[in-house]
C-alpha cells in the first residue's frame, strides 16, 4: 500500500457501510417505527455541527438518506440521463429548497403552538410528529426517485437542504474534509473514478495541481466545500496525494471565496 497515511480500499469500504447500515436501522426504528420525529430534526443540527469542522464529511458516511442511497438505490440507478445542471444554477434549486424546510419548520411550530395554543415545550406524534415525519418520508422518496433516474447521489449535489446548511457551514468557517497534496498526485486520475462528481471536484485539483508542478512550486489545496466527504477517493489514490485533513483557516480563504461566489 503506497503512500503516507492511505486507506486499504475494501477494509474502508467495509467500514464505510457498517456506519451507514447502523444509522440506516437507528432511522428506520426512530421514525418508521417508533414515529419519533425529534430524530430527523437531530440529523440535520448534527450535520451542520460536524461541517463546521471537517466539511460535509456528515453527507458521505453518516446521513442516513445517504446510506439508502449508496447501499440500496445506486445498486438499480438507471442513469437514464445526467441531471440537467441549469436546474440549480448559481445555487437556485438548493437555496429554495432550504427555504422551504425553514418555511416548512416555521409552519409546524405556528400550526401546533400558536394557532393551536399548546405549550412551546409540547411535543408530541399526533402534533409536531406527524408533519415532521411527513417531511422526512418526502426526502427519503425524493432522493430515491432522482438516485434510480440520474446519478445516485443527485439529491445530496443539487437538493438535499441538510447538506446545503454543510456546504453554507463549510464554507463560513473554511473547512474541507479531503486536502490534496500536490508534490505527490500523478494526475492518473483514479480518484475520479469513485468519485460521484468529479468533475467539480476533483478535476479541479488535479488540473492546479498539475499546473503547480509545472511552474515548480507545491501546495496543499482543500477539496470544494460542496463535497460530502466520502472519502472514497483518499482510499483509491495510489500515491497518497489526497488525505484527510483539516487546513487553517488562512490557507483555505482563497479557494473557498471563490467556491461561495
Amino acid at each position: 500500500m503506497e503512500g503516507k497515511g492511505q486507506i486499504d480500499p475494501k477494509t474502508w469500504k467495509g467500514i464505510r457501510s457498517v456506519m451507514q447500515v447502523q444509522l440506516m436501522v437507528a432511522f428506520v426504528v426512530a421514525v418508521l417505527l417508533l414515529k419519533q420525529w425529534w430524530f430527523c430534526v437531530l440529523m440535520i443540527a448534527l450535520g451542520g455541527l460536524l461541517s463546521a469542522f471537517h466539511g460535509r464529511i456528515w453527507c458521505g458516511l453518516l446521513c442516513p438518506n445517504g446510506g439508502f442511497i449508496d447501499l440500496i438505490w445506486s445498486k438499480i440507478s438507471l442513469r437514464l440521463l445526467p441531471f440537467p445542471r441549469w436546474l440549480n444554477k448559481d445555487r437556485v434549486l438548493q437555496s429554495a429548497f432550504l427555504i422551504g424546510m425553514i418555511g416548512y419548520f416555521a409552519w409546524i411550530v405556528w400550526l401546533v403552538n400558536i394557532h393551536k395554543g399548546l405549550p412551546v415545550a409540547y411535543a408530541s406524534y399526533a402534533q409536531h410528529g406527524y408533519l415532521f415525519l411527513r417531511f422526512c418520508q418526502v426526502m427519503l422518496a425524493l432522493a430515491a426517485g432522482l438516485a434510480i433516474v440520474f446519478e445516485p447521489r443527485t439529491f445530496c449535489a443539487h437538493l438535499c437542504p441538510g447538506g446545503t446548511i454543510g456546504t453554507i457551514a463549510a464554507a463560513l468557517i473554511k473547512r474541507s474534509p479531503i486536502v490534496m497534496d500536490t508534490e505527490k498526485c500523478a494526475g492518473c486520475r483514479v480518484c475520479t473514478s469513485v468519485c460521484d462528481a468529479p468533475d467539480r471536484l476533483l478535476v479541479p485539483l488535479i488540473e492546479k495541481s498539475q499546473a503547480l508542478q509545472t511552474q515548480g512550486k507545491k501546495e496543499k489545496l482543500p477539496i470544494s466545500p460542496e463535497c460530502y466527504g466520502c472519502i472514497d477517493c483518499v482510499a483509491v489514490c495510489p500515491k497518497g496525494a489526497l488525505r484527510v485533513e483539516t487546513l487553517k483557516a488562512s490557507e483555505t480563504e482563497e479557494v473557498f471565496l471563490k467556491e461561495v461566489q
